[in-house]
């Protein structure tokens, strides 16, 4: 009767085999799937698709089913992640129903090919960016805008980064988001159109770029 010991031993091992096999993800595909929310289903095989990366880009990696031609993934989106607020690089005032000076389009070279652009907006608009000045943008084609801002104290018009989705800003802070994001945080994965945070120098009237790294606004 010693079998019925090694016997028993054996049924002991082979269980525990399937349950350390299951655990692992390695047990036969024949098996019963419970997924919350979804109903039972029993003794149906599965076939996983090869596996590998279909796009890859410096913010998203997009894994699935290799045998997918990529030309029929027609969009994906990736989300912004802000790193600096409006509210970091807030002007100490806004120049609200302040008389303006005269526009000087002879303070920037080439600011005259745009003179209806830039007037029409210079006198249609009160403050709408950094405290005291207009922000005025136009299109250059697909995808293509170009902007210039105009000292309401000076009348001097300065160059403004170019974009190809569009700008953001405020009358009350001297950040620029170039290529912003759509109203639910998300833009489109494509080589033009990353959101770029600028600053606004007032000292030189220029535009700096400001990198994620660079998280702490300036004193």
């Amino acid at each position: 009767m010693r079998f019925i010991p090694v016997l028993i031993f054996t049924l002991i091992a082979g269980a525990c085999s399937d349950k350390k096999q299951e655990s692992l993800g390695l047990a036969d595909q024949d098996s019963t799937r419970m997924i919350p929310g979804e109903p039972t289903v029993t003794n149906v095989k599965t076939k996983k698709p090869p596996a590998g990366l279909i796009i890859s880009s410096d913010n998203i990696r997009i894994f699935g089913d290799t045998t997918i031609e990529k030309g029929k993934i027609y969009h994906s989106s990736i989300k912004f992640e802000p790193y600096i607020s409006f509210q970091d690089f807030q002007t100490d005032s806004v120049d609200m129903g302040t008389a303006k000076a005269t526009l000087d389009l002879s303070s920037k070279k080439g600011a005259g090919m745009f003179k209806t652009r830039i007037r029409n907006a210079y006198n249609a608009d009160t403050v709408n960016f950094a405290g005291h000045y207009t922000f005025a943008s136009w299109g250059c084609g697909s995808p293509c805008q170009q902007a210039v801002i105009v000292d309401r104290r000076t009348g001097k018009v300065y160059d403004a980064p170019g974009a190809t989705r569009g700008y953001c800003f405020k009358p009350n802070s001297r950040m620029l988001i170039v290529n912003p994001p759509d109203s639910t945080g998300f833009y489109d994965d494509c080589i033009w159109c990353k959101p770029i945070i600028y600053l606004l120098d007032e000292a030189t009237k220029e535009f700096m770029e400001r990198s994620p790294t660079l998280n702490r606004p300036p004193r």
